[in-house]
């Protein structure tokens, strides 16, 4: 009887969707006057994280067994959308967060119980790219050493996953903070404010335990997936993780349209002396930017929909159905940088200034859309191949 109560007790803490999203719009007026202190420091303020913390962001899609809310990937781009909307960097580290302790999740169980043994609001920060990097096998493990690049959210980082330094087989290895070397390079034009530096390994062991294989990940069959029985592990990874950027972008257009009808206001043409709201030109290319972002929410949230039907069912129905989905979000990461070169435009000149959110919202969305997930040729002709039955060039997601 006490173990049902207490069972109930912690099925009513945990929020629901709507309160989450709430949660993540409240925090938006914070997120906006932090954002040009956070791009100057090239990291999020340390409120700004613990807000994160106390929301219950980070355990949106984490395992109920340590303490999450095992929500689908839906409820995650919500949130992430909507606290880009304030912060574009924010967002943009609001996801990896989030999908981070999702993908620890799926790493062996000696693993997870090791991450979330200090408490269940961990974070865990990614690298991919090794430009310079080796690995040994070694007896119970491996030895890593090398450079790797884009860490993003390290700063606030206790486990770091590390991708194997190899082209063509992507395991996922990780480390705890002890073991690695942050070096700041993170000198960037765009989402300066993610930190995304990069990580020095010297000769760290990892132990076996601790790595999870990509031929799993690809195929659904993770060690953790199989044991937490959580229906979106049953598909790729990369299927549902390729959308929390583009989810990311959404909010910055949807940001950056506010801010730009915000400035219009008042203002008047240089030459003619017109109100910039009643000119045509400016109502068309408004209607054409919220049809635009509108049209990606619905794609984003109808594809979303679909994982979590083929999260149940255990897969797809066709493989052309699969790499739509990855077209899909390429095509809304293109869709949202076309939307903020039109309300640059809009904005005119004065938005050039460094004090003028404008800027920094199209500068953080030309970035975020140059992530090699979203290449729009790749997606396209991969999807365009499986129209004809052929077989894909490289991974899915």
């Amino acid at each position: 009887m006490n173990i049902e109560v207490e069972t109930r007790a912690q099925a009513s803490a945990i929020p629901t969707p709507e309160e989450l999203i709430a949660r993540a719009e409240a925090m938006v007026p914070a997120l906006r006057e932090r954002a040009a202190d956070a791009e100057k420091n090239r990291r999020l303020p340390d409120e700004t994280v613990q807000e994160m913390r106390d929301a219950g962001f980070l355990r949106i899609m984490q395992p109920k067994r340590f303490g999450g809310y095992e929500y689908g990937i839906g409820v995650a781009t919500e949130c992430i959308r909507t606290l880009a909307k304030g912060c574009g960097s924010s967002g943009w580290v609001a996801n990896l967060f989030i999908l981070h302790n999702w993908q620890f999740s799926l790493m062996p169980m000696e693993a997870q119980e090791e991450y979330w043994a200090s408490g269940e609001d961990q974070v865990c920060s990614t690298v991919s790219f090794a430009p310079k990097s080796e690995m040994k096998v070694v007896d119970g493990g491996y030895r890593l050493t090398g450079r790797w690049k884009f860490s993003s959210g390290c700063d606030f980082a206790s486990w770091f996953m590390i991708m194997k330094p190899s082209p063509t087989c992507l395991d996922w290895m990780v480390i705890p903070r002890d073991e690695v070397t942050i070096e700041d390079d993170w000198f960037v034009s765009g989402l300066c404010a993610t930190g995304s530096r990069d990580l020095i390994l010297d000769d760290v062991f990892v132990p076996e335990h601790r790595c999870v294989k990509s031929a799993d990940l690809n195929a659904g069959t993770t060690p953790g997936g199989k044991a937490h029985g959580i229906p979106l592990a049953r598909l790729p990874f990369g299927w549902a993780a390729i959308w929390g950027i583009p989810s990311a972008l959404i909010g910055m257009a949807q940001g950056m349209a506010e801010t730009v009808q915000q400035t219009l206001v008042g203002k008047k043409a240089l030459f003619t002396g017109e109100a910039q709201t009643e000119r045509v030109a400016n109502q068309i290319k408004m209607a054409e930017v919220h049809a635009d972002i509108n049209a990606a929410e619905l794609i984003m949230r109808h594809r979303l929909s679909e994982l979590m039907k083929w999260g149940e069912a255990g897969g797809p129905p066709s493989m052309t159905e699969a790499f739509a989905s990855h077209r899909d979000a390429a095509y809304v990461a293109r869709l949202m940088g076309k939307v903020g070169n039109t309300l640059s435009m809009m904005a005119g000149a004065t938005s050039v200034y460094l004090g003028n959110p404008v800027q920094r919202y199209l500068r953080d969305i030309n970035v975020g859309v140059t992530h090699v997930s979203l290449v729009w040729e790749e997606a396209a002709e991969n999807y365009g191949r499986a129209v004809w039955e052929l077989p894909p060039k490289g991974r899915i997601a």
